[in-house]
């Protein structure tokens, strides 16, 4: 369980720093919103309360993102998608 719970930590540190990264241009709200939700994801999951995903629930991270990210080969939609499928795959309690 703590492995599961160090890699998906792992994952959400490296989609905030991405997101750090690419913080600049006219998408500068977009992605403070994007990284205030990864640290409340990233708490939740630390503190144990993040609600499981049963294989079919998903965070929307992808989504959100997918809605004003410049390309859709981006390191950032890729890394909240990696979030996603971890999310979905592993995260059964």
């Amino acid at each position: 369980m703590q492995t599961k719970r160090f890699e998906f930590i792992r994952l959400i540190d490296r989609a905030l720093e991405i997101a750090e990264q690419v913080r600049e241009g006219n998408q500068v709200e977009q992605l403070r919103n994007l990284i205030g939700v990864l640290q409340a994801i990233k708490n939740q999951v630390v503190e144990g309360q993040l609600e499981p995903s049963q294989g079919i629930s998903t965070l929307g991270l992808s989504r959100e993102v997918a809605d004003w990210i410049d390309s859709l080969d981006s390191p950032l939609l890729k890394a909240v998608g990696a979030i996603e499928q971890y999310y979905q795959m592993h995260h059964d309690r």
